[in-house]
């Protein structure tokens, strides 16, 4: 399988969130960005719209983090753009220790809730990027993004860790 066949298979349950911002959220160039995606499928995404909202990534709830990641993995890689400001937001959310302590709400509230399928195709995302030459990341970078999705990938087996988040 190509990894837009895995990305589309691992999300494919994924449904549409309610909002794609908190009830709360201020009015604010991140919201904005993020309230750009109301109404649209993650299938559209498409890497115009992420050059025009590349906030949006901090803006969405969490729900909506979770539903439109395989858009954004899948127009990265469609239109071969490894340079997409959102995927330097993604794996820099990404690129931590491996330590709870170095877990934020933002990062607590989204990643690990992935399934199992959804963090391998993050994974071949991440792959992905690291096949780009020139590289737009550190090799540095991507090994402790894939770290971390190897550990959400296993959290049942990282307990108290990872497991402590589902």
């Amino acid at each position: 399988m190509t990894a837009l066949e895995i990305i589309e298979v691992a999300f494919a349950s994924r449904t549409s969130p309610e909002r794609v911002t908190e009830a709360n959220a201020p009015l604010s160039e991140v919201y904005s960005d993020a309230r750009a995606f109301e109404g649209k499928n993650w299938r559209s995404v498409n890497c115009g719209l992420l050059d025009t909202y590349p906030d949006c990534v901090h803006g969405f709830s969490p729900k909506a983090f979770c539903y439109f990641l395989p858009g954004i993995f899948s127009a990265g890689i469609r239109e071969n753009r490894p340079d997409l400001i959102v995927n330097h937001s993604l794996i820099m959310t990404l690129d931590r220790g491996n330590a709870s302590g170095t877990w934020d709400d933002f990062f607590k509230l989204r990643w690990p809730t992935l399934t199992q399928l959804e963090c391998g195709a993050t994974q071949q995302w991440i792959f992905w990027l690291s096949d780009q030459k020139p590289s737009a990341f550190s090799d540095s970078e991507l090994s402790r993004a894939l770290d971390t999705m190897e550990l959400l990938s296993n959290r049942s087996l990282a307990e108290p860790i990872a497991g402590r988040w589902r």
